[in-house]
């Protein structure tokens, strides 16, 4: 049966659906960054209300990545996540005729329940259709995806402003349409692995949450995550805002700029997963990487040369990305990991990290009138290093180890003998 389904050439269907679901989250929740100014003046708000536009995603994500998991477990991965991909679509159709701040903030909390419910179900799908050689090729390909989105939010955006005769309601319009489109194929194309037919076949694994709840390398990874995304969503929802009212960019220049972090996410991620499966190593690709990732944050904000601007910019998307094929394989090949399991650690996992996301642009949105902006985005880098930190400590999973360890025993022979 095992090898029958790994044969089968539907699989590259469902991952090519998955592909297109992974990339509408995030051109859904950060389509709104690149046009905050023209929703600041419509809606008559300030910063903080409208990082609490972004940022309520994030906190719907924290919730109901916990709670998705679980209907993931009772109900199935593939029923969730069409579930999910709906309610991501309505969320969005509804935001084009959101006519008061509090209208405009229930849209998106129904995106980010949809985004929340999306979140366990493809590492689950993965490892139904997949043998495990593939993990990381497919977590690769599976990590592109949201950077292929935010890049989409980040360049189409302003232009699709523009097109659309400066009106943001019909640019969110537009993208939930593109969703709903998405949803659609879900429905009538997802289908369940061979011999998983009946909600995921994993109904027996009713404590698969309670299991990983009380696995350390989660609480470390959880930790970490929670810190390096407070810095990366802070970053992410304020750039543009920054480029555009500290460095006095107009509104294309900030978000063609901002789109570089994207970008280079998508060529860091794809090589982080190749290079990850080809040599077996996963730390390689973690605290190393984070490292990146604050140095070019604090050169966002700091620089004012092009040249290096860019770089620093292309250094936060590779830091970021190069982390994320890495980190879902590792939550995969924990030890006594299933595939419910797995979608379970990855819901506790990415509610930490989005708990993070939801409170950084809050928090930090609320005090940068008092002490500036550009001071509290490098304040927040102190949750970058102790991202390095918690990411120091995860363990190796990969195959490598093995290997790694075999050739650290080689080298230190001579000395033993001797």
């Amino acid at each position: 049966m095992a090898d029958r389904q790994h044969a089968s050439s539907y699989r590259w269907l469902i991952e090519g659906l998955l592909l297109f679901a992974l990339a509408s989250q995030t051109l859904t929740w950060l389509a709104p960054a690149p046009i905050l100014n023209a929703i600041i003046a419509d809606l008559k708000i300030h910063l903080g209300d409208a990082g609490l536009i972004i940022s309520i995603i994030a906190l719907c994500i924290a919730i109901f990545s916990l709670l998705g998991a679980m209907v993931a477990q009772k109900f199935g991965a593939l029923r969730s996540l069409i579930g999910g991909v709906w309610l991501l679509a309505i969320g969005g159709i509804l935001s084009g005729y959101a006519q008061t701040f509090a209208a405009l903030l229930a849209c998106r909390v129904l995106e980010g329940i949809g985004f929340g419910v999306m979140i366990a179900p493809p590492a689950t799908l993965v490892m139904q259709w997949f043998e495990e050689s593939a993990w990381p090729y497919m977590n690769m390909l599976n990590a592109v995806a949201p950077f292929a989105g935010l890049t989409a939010a980040y360049a189409l955006t302003g232009p699709v402003f523009d097109a659309l005769g400066g009106k943001w309601r019909s640019v969110l319009l537009a993208y939930g349409v593109a969703v709903a489109v998405i949803a659609v194929a879900w429905t009538l194309l997802g289908r369940n692995a061979p011999g998983h037919e009946h909600a995921g076949g994993h109904l027996g694994e009713a404590g698969a949450m309670r299991k990983v709840l009380g696995m350390r390398d989660i609480w470390i990874i959880s930790i970490a995550l929670f810190a390096g995304m407070w810095v990366f969503q802070l970053f992410s929802a304020f750039l543009p805002e920054f480029f555009e009212t500290v460095r006095g960019m107009p509104l294309d220049r900030a978000g063609s700029l901002t789109a570089l972090i994207p970008f280079a996410g998508i060529f860091a991620a794809a090589g982080a997963g190749i290079l990850t499966g080809v040599i077996g190593l996963r730390r390689p690709f973690t605290w190393p990487m984070q490292i990146l990732f604050v140095l070019g944050c604090l050169g966002s904000v700091t620089l004012n040369n092009p040249g290096a601007l860019r770089v620093s910019l292309i250094l936060i998307g590779v830091g970021s990305s190069a982390l994320l094929p890495t980190l879902i394989t590792i939550v995969m090949e924990l030890p006594e990991m299933t595939p419910t399991r797995a979608g379970s650690g990855l819901g506790v996992v990415w509610a930490a990290g989005y708990a993070g996301a939801f409170l950084s642009p809050v928090i930090c949105g609320a005090i940068a009138g008092r002490f500036g902006l550009e001071n509290v985005m490098v304040g927040s880098l102190v949750f970058g290093l102790v991202a390095v930190a918690g990411f120091y400590f995860v363990p190796e999973t990969g195959p490598g180890r093995v290997r790694a360890r075999a050739a650290s025993a080689d080298l230190q022979t001579p000395d033993t003998i001797a």
